[in-house]
């Protein structure tokens, strides 16, 4: 599972590299279906959608994270707060201690 942290990085790495090929096909696009636009109206379009397509990105990585999580944990009856992966997740027991069932971060 990833952090909300992590899941916020993914999709604005994605997003940024959308931004450029969003931005230059505005410049083939719109000319072919008929819209007269300059440079400074393609920005702005191109950014509109750009956040429009973090905020989607992030929101359905979190859904689908929290969705495996209650999946896979369903089972395990003890949760500690994980600071790694940011929520409560269910802690394993070993010789040492106790650990996050997620990711191995000691408690």
């Amino acid at each position: 599972m990833q952090s909300k942290k992590h899941s916020f990085i993914e999709a604005l790495s994605n997003t940024a590299i959308g931004f450029v090929i969003s931005y230059a096909s505005t410049f083939l696009i719109f000319p072919l279906v008929g819209l007269q636009s300059s440079s400074s109206k393609n920005l702005l379009i191109t950014m509109f959608f750009t956040v429009i397509s973090i905020l989607r990105g992030y929101f359905i990585r979190r859904y689908f994270n929290g969705k495996i999580v209650r999946l896979n944990t369903a089972k395990m009856p003890f949760k500690l707060h994980c600071f790694d992966c940011e929520i409560e997740m269910p802690v394993k027991r070993d010789e040492k201690g106790y650990f996050c069932s997620n990711c191995g971060l000691r408690h």
